[in-house]
């Protein structure tokens, strides 16, 4: 499809999978006129037909199978919404019938194998695999990203992230190290050395994954990256219950993030604001500053939500030809720094990267019950 012909035809959109995320990518696509989601797919016939009343998708564009949908719709962009496991071969399935993009969600998958098989399907296929990332997008994150670029606090040397009780390295990990990583300029990560707890069986979004994590991590410009993740099971008075392994006198919620400098700190509360401070704060010469978070004026209000921008990045990336911020690439670079937590608690030492392996280290100690 040239250029000219996406600017008279709305590009026609499906999404795999119908669940909770769905509906964040629906609405990034209604957002942009350019668009028209025309088609849809999941197992599950409530959740399909729920996802297709809502988004008035007429019931026989409503698939049970979704190679079915991509053999008879051919879309031009496909929305992989699925759980973790599947994130794969669902996307090399899309990129067999050469849409012009897939929006694929995090992680982009639970192996560097998989990443690289995906990620080889959509260059052979023309298709752009973006995965989303979007929180790079948010007012909060951005707010202190502008400002550690203004020099606000001096030369970066440490970047902190921290998560709750229910987090783990793939599920929500992957868009804390995706901001990191961004903050710390998108360089390349030299070494991890980190340790996972697994003391119970646990599923996030179909896949196993560990209880709690923690690591250090150097980029090639010498910023220390240091990551906790996830809680430790806690049996007190008969009462199980699981704690942060951060200290929960900091506050704040998942994605908390603590960039320090040589003059000065940066912290964002996460996702929402804690109450009684200001969300995105600036410490400084013995003050505490509050950060703007708003969006730019230049953004126009309809795309004032993350998925909205990730989508109209994806149409300007179709159109030039400049490549997308959350494009697959930085996406297999987040999932190489979760992948090193894991392999250096398998081996008890500090992962040179970039890696060899192709499996995931969790699922292989798994395998030999180690």
């Amino acid at each position: 499809m040239t250029h000219s012909s996406q600017e008279k035809h709305k590009l026609r959109a499906a999404v795999i999978a119908c669940g909770r995320i769905s509906r964040a990518h629906a609405h990034g696509y209604r957002a942009n006129p350019e668009i028209e989601l025309v088609t849809c797919a999941d197992i599950s016939r409530e959740a399909l037909d729920a996802f297709g009343e809502q988004f008035s998708v007429p019931p026989e564009k409503r698939y049970l199978d979704y190679n079915e949908m991509l053999d008879k719709e051919r879309p031009d962009i496909v929305s992989v919404c699925s759980h973790h496991q599947l994130h794969a071969s669902m996307t090399i399935d899309a990129a067999k019938r050469k849409p012009r993009a897939i929006f694929c969600e995090k992680p982009i998958a639970l192996s560097l194998g998989e990443a690289d098989d995906m990620i080889e399907a959509c260059q052979k296929a023309d298709a752009l695999l973006i995965i989303g990332h979007q929180r790079r997008f948010s007012p909060q994150y951005v707010s202190a990203y502008n400002a550690l670029r203004a020099g606000e606090i001096g030369e970066l040397q440490f970047i902190e992230g921290h998560g709750h009780p229910g987090t783990s390295l793939t599920v929500d990990g992957t868009h804390t190290v995706d901001l990191m990583r961004w903050y710390a300029g998108d360089v390349p990560v030299e070494w991890v050395f980190g340790q996972i707890d697994f003391t119970e069986h646990h599923l996030g979004w179909g896949a196993e994954v560990e209880n709690a994590a923690m690591a250090i991590f150097s980029f090639n410009t010498g910023v220390r990256g240091i990551l906790t993740l996830g809680g430790k099971t806690i049996t007190r008075q008969n009462e199980k219950r699981r704690e942060s392994i951060w200290p929960r006198i900091v506050g704040g919620n998942y994605h908390h993030l603590i960039l320090r400098g040589t003059e000065g700190v940066i912290e964002i509360d996460g996702d929402s604001p804690t109450e009684g401070r200001p969300w995105v704060r600036l410490s400084k010469n013995g003050a505490v500053q509050a950060l703007p978070v708003e969006w730019d004026s230049n953004v126009p209000n309809h795309l004032r939500s993350a998925h909205a921008y990730l989508v109209r990045l994806m149409l300007d990336s179709l159109g030039t030809g400049v490549l997308h911020p959350l494009d697959a690439s930085s996406a297999r670079a987040t999932l190489e720094v979760l992948m090193a937590v894991c392999e250096s608690s398998r081996r008890r030492e500090v992962i040179q990267l970039p890696m060899s392996i192709r499996e995931n280290p969790l699922f292989e100690m798994l395998k030999r019950n180690v």
